[in-house]
């Protein structure tokens, strides 16, 4: 089975995923994704009494025309039992909150906006809400008992499925969710956990949808709190992004592509490892995983992972229509196929001529415009620029933007002195120069190409090296960097304010491989600004003013520009990326640094 958190391979019998720690459920996953234990008891023998006191409770609220027979889940929030309606002769299964929890008015907000969700969405392949009930301190939700197992449960046990039950069961929930985003809500968490099976007919029936968003935008989640389960996470959602219903069609095609490849498209010993990597990769082509996978059911899948919402298919109605072979699917390319249609912007003696009288003209226009009105001021001595380094003038510039993503608004003045960045990312030669110097480790077992930007090294390790590198060497601070990559007319790329795929090494170029550092060049010398690999700075994740981060942003640290796998609608000088400092080497392909020091007159 896979880590319900970080979508990470669990060994059987164990208590905990041991990449991310996060404990692993032995009870029906669709219940929740964290474990309820009950308080003010130890041990199995206390907990048992505490749910069996709380299954009294609910007998008495629910009155002699039903029995609670059993507990058949606990979660994060709340106790599942098994209920036995007698005057219907049917089976039901209680939701009850958690009565730690009934002092949180967002908690029972949240419990009362599932069964008001639910209970507008009557269709076949949606687990139906039969009554919610309140007895003092005592919530409960009641649905319809489903005999049988989750998708997860299912996944576990065999791996992957056949492709005529995955496209089944893949059709069925699209159809669910059809129902869902026509009425305005969003599920917000797709996952197979929150798939059931009937034990007789192998229908499958989305339930779960505790953290759903209605179409008015009202949701329970703080404002930029990420919410989801990682594995399944749309890059939007990870970013804290806007998110509408292509992110539920980006979450049910990681599950089509799970059930016929065995493992979601992404993985990570850390979730912060597979958040990174799910914003930085495009997933490999399902065909490529599972050649049985017929071309037109991986052309949908493909159609619902692509990293762009706008590339995405554009409604979940298209995806059964396709599957059922009715209708072509509208508003899809595969990836491939979006691939082939970006062409390399051709280089020329035209273009390197056209940079250098740039240089010329914005390097003048940067001057008078960061140079005050106003009477001459006396001729003061000149910056000191160590070599291979280009000097960023000091002043007052726009860091971030109004629109774009969540993390990196709003646009804000912020004030820079002036100081020398390195022209290229830290080379793998220069690094094995310092190496060999100082008895660091190289993060490496065979040298790479000496002019390749050297990746796999630790923000610690990164700092030491600017450190040693230069005096007073350092990161860059994430607004000094965007300050050099957006240059004085502070375009949206190094370049200008549109954008240009296969002019940097992104996504679009295709190469899926760091170049050698001097690839794509900016207005003021310097090179890789914007892909090639993402560069640590100095600053961490903390909200620009009026602005979001992760509730837990400040653990981590800003990377900047993206990198050669990087989709080019995130290859854009504000973008803000994000990763630990202490993150192994082996989550660390893609990302690099170059160094910068503070100037003065005279050095």
């Amino acid at each position: 089975m896979h880590c319900i958190h970080c979508g990470n391979q669990i060994p059987e019998g164990v208590a905990q995923c041991p990449a991310c720690n996060s404990p692993v459920p032995d009870w029906p996953g669709d219940i929740a994704t964290t474990p309820y234990t009950p308080s003010g008891s130890e041990g199995p023998e206390g907990q048992e009494a505490e749910l069996r006191e709380l299954g009294e409770r609910l007998q008495a609220a629910l009155g002699s025309n039903y029995t609670v027979e059993r507990s058949i889940g606990h979660g994060g929030f709340a106790v599942v039992y098994l209920v036995r309606d007698l005057t219907l002769k049917r089976a039901l299964a209680v939701k009850v909150l958690s009565p730690d929890l009934v002092l949180s008015k967002t908690v029972i907000e949240r419990f009362r906006r599932e069964a008001e969700t639910i209970a507008q969405l009557s269709h076949a392949h949606i687990v139906p809400v039969h009554f919610v009930g309140q007895e003092e301190d005592l919530f409960y939700l009641a649905m319809a008992f489903v005999e049988g197992e989750s998708l997860a449960d299912r996944l576990a046990r065999e791996g992957k499925l056949p492709v005529e039950e995955a496209t089944r069961i893949f059709r069925e929930v699209a159809s669910a969710l059809d129902l869902a985003h026509r009425r305005g809500v969003i599920h917000r968490d797709i996952k197979p956990h929150n798939v059931l099976l009937e034990k007789d007919t192998g229908r499958a029936l989305l339930t779960d949808f505790g953290i759903a968003r209605t179409a008015k935008g009202s949701h329970l989640t703080s404002t930029g709190m990420v919410v989801g389960t990682p594995a399944y996470m749309s890059p939007e959602q990870v970013t804290g992004d806007k998110v509408d219903h292509r992110s539920d069609i980006y979450a049910l095609g990681v599950v089509a592509y799970e059930m016929l490849a065995g493992a979601p498209p992404f993985t990570g010993t850390t979730p912060e490892a597979l958040l990174y990597r799910r914003v930085t990769e495009s997933p490999q082509p399902i065909q490529q995983v599972n050649p049985d996978v017929p071309p037109p059911l991986a052309e949908v899948i493909n159609g619902c992972v692509a990293s762009n919402p706008e590339d995405r298919i554009t409604s979940t109605g298209d995806i059964v229509q396709a599957l059922g072979g009715t209708t072509p699917v509208s508003g899809t390319r595969s990836i491939a196929t979006r691939a082939l249609r970006r062409r390399p912007i051709p280089r020329s003696v035209v273009w390197a001529a056209a940079v250098v009288l740039v240089v010329g003209v914005l390097g003048t226009l940067w001057m008078l415009r960061r140079t005050p009105a106003g009477p001459t001021p006396p001729v003061a001595a000149p910056l000191v620029v160590p070599d291979g380094m280009v000097l960023i003038p000091g002043g007052v510039y726009t860091i971030g933007r109004d629109d774009g993503q969540a993390f990196a608004r709003p646009a804000h003045a912020v004030t820079i002195d002036s100081l020398a960045i390195e022209r290229t990312e830290v080379t793998v030669g220069e690094y094995a120069r310092y190496a060999a110097e100082t008895g660091a480790p190289t993060p490496w077992t065979t040298m790479p190409d000496p002019e390749l930007p050297v990746t796999r090294v630790t923000w610690f390790e990164a700092r030491d090296y600017c450190a040693r590198r230069y005096e007073g060497g350092r990161l860059p601070t994430e607004q000094e960097w965007e300050a050099a990559a957006r240059g004085p007319a502070e375009f949206r790329f190094p370049w200008s304010d549109t954008d240009a795929p296969g002019r940097p090494n992104t996504q679009s170029g295709r190469l899926n491989r760091p170049t050698q550092v001097g690839y794509s060049q900016n207005a003021l010398g310097l090179f890789d600004l914007i892909g090639n690999v993402w560069e640590w700075t100095g600053s961490r994740l903390l909200p620009y003013p009026g602005g979001t981060v992760l509730e837990d942003g400040a653990q981590f640290y800003v990377i900047r520009g993206g990198a050669y796998n990087t989709p080019d609608s995130l290859a854009q000088a504000s973008y803000r990326g994000f990763l630990p400092p202490t993150l192994d080497r082996g989550n660390l392909q893609s990302t690099g640094f170059r160094c910068a020091v503070s100037v003065s007159p005279g050095g």
